[in-house]
């Protein structure tokens, strides 16, 4: 079966497909704290639909949470959401994300694929992710992003930077 093949290398390939922020490396006047909604430029599975949404915080981390939903014929086949701790920082030119924690919750996984094992969430864990984000009039950007391990592959995100809700406690 293709999808299970597919699933069964989600662990190396989540990374690819989910992981934008924000940075422009051209001008240090770009802002990163606070959060971006994020979707992948190219669709490149028409049965795949995902977002992230990246709050960068003022102390170098930033906290992830991901959403990822794969159909087949109308049918659900595997979804899921990620919650990933970075540490974010510059590296030469570039801008990097370094995973430190990672938490999931299946949703629904009827085929009981479980794509979060023990060797895959240590996978996960052990990826860079490089980006050169290109700031879109003051609330959009795009982030042009590529892992340590192919950087020659390069993938988009299209975001938004969303309002920060404050509730003051009386």
């Amino acid at each position: 079966m293709q999808f299970k093949q597919k699933i069964s290398t989600l662990g190396l390939l989540l990374p690819f497909m989910l992981i934008p922020s924000s940075v422009m490396a051209s001008s240090s006047q770009f802002n990163f704290e606070g959060k971006w909604q994020c979707e992948p430029t190219e669709v490149t599975d028409p049965n795949e639909e995902s977002w992230v949404m990246y709050d960068f915080r003022d102390d170098g981390t930033v906290m992830s949470e991901e959403w990822v939903r794969y159909q087949s014929e109308k049918k659900t086949q595997l979804e899921f959401k990620l919650f990933i701790d970075y540490r974010f920082e510059l590296k030469g030119n570039d801008y990097v994300l370094k995973p430190l924690a990672l938490t999931r919750e299946i949703i629904s996984d009827p085929h009981n694929i479980d794509p979060f094992n023990y060797d895959q969430r240590r996978d996960l864990t052990g990826y860079r992710i490089f980006f050169k984000p290109t700031l879109k009039g003051d609330e959009k950007a795009q982030f042009d992003m590529w892992y340590h391990i192919t950087p020659e592959d390069h993938f988009s995100m299209q975001c938004e930077k969303q309002e920060r809700i404050s509730i003051v406690l009386r």
